[in-house]
């Protein structure tokens, strides 16, 4: 039996949403940090249940990069044009998984999601032209709390299994052996590794947020928040969606390893400062 990243993807996510179901149902958005620690330590499975969801939904990003990277030359090599429209169309689930993922760190609000929630909005408030808006959109938490956060994290967690699913496999099924394995290697692992937990307080120079982030975090100590943090992000989700496009792919790769490279060397220097 031969298990694909692709099916590793998605199955985290299904079980990511499946788990975040019953998580958000115990969730109290009014007082985050408190029905957190709750769904720990009161409810019966409770932080096995968080752990589940914490982990498949980074799994699900992890393995999304690798299933892209594993298929970019079987794919896109001789592909009609249908297939490249819906590769550059998919290119927009990384942005929408990574604030999934990112505004799961800011519901539970301890102190990084604190941390990660202020430094987020002040960097989308900083943005020119459209800050304003995209803050009010995805964020707005100096004027709501966590209740757009709350649903947009909900939203878009939906839109990620809508265009895996519906969108890019449409009838493909996963096999049950498949799904089985993978069901009983997170509930193992999740056994043992919790999911994350901070205190409630912070200090902003001292807390690092979540692994993705750590980048971003380093590179606003030296650049305007526009460029640190929409334009240089933004540099590979458009590379990757032009990327079947492209006849001659060599610069196109070697500017995608440049970008990783780089936001690779700044997250491990602010990892050590």
């Amino acid at each position: 039996m031969k298990i694909t990243f692709g099916q590793l993807s998605l199955v985290f996510l299904l079980l990511s949403l499946f788990t975040g179901f019953f998580v958000g149902y115990h969730y109290e958005v009014a007082t985050p940090f408190v029905s957190t620690v709750a769904i720990d330590s009161i409810l019966p499975f409770g932080a096995l249940w968080r752990s589940m969801h914490f982990w498949t939904s980074q799994a699900f990003f992890i393995f999304l990069l690798i299933h892209l990277y594993e298929t970019r030359k079987s794919v896109l090599e001789h592909a009609p044009k249908g297939i490249k429209i819906q590769w550059s169309v998919l290119t927009l689930i990384l942005p929408v998984s990574l604030f999934a993922l990112f505004s799961g760190y800011c519901l539970r609000f301890d102190s990084t999601g604190q941390a990660a929630s202020s430094i987020s909005e002040n960097l989308l408030l900083g943005t020119p032209y459209i800050g304003v808006y995209l803050n009010k959109f995805l964020l707005d938490i100096s004027k709501e709390g966590l209740n757009r956060v709350y649903v947009v994290h909900i939203f878009f967690g939906f839109i990620c299994w809508l265009t895996a699913t519906w969108y890019h496999l449409k009838r493909v099924k996963i096999p049950s052996a498949v799904f089985l394995l993978t069901l009983v290697s997170t509930v193992i692992f999740c056994v043992f590794i919790r999911a994350p937990l901070d205190l409630a307080t912070w200090h902003s120079h001292l807390i690092k947020g979540p692994w993705f982030f750590l980048g971003i975090q380093e590179l606003l100590r030296y650049f305007d928040p526009t460029v640190a943090g929409v334009i240089f992000p933004a540099v590979p989700v458009i590379l990757i969606g032009i990327y079947p496009w492209v006849q001659k792919r060599v610069l196109l790769n070697f500017f995608l390893i440049l970008w990783t490279s780089i936001y690779g060397m700044v997250s491990i220097l602010s990892l050590l400062r």
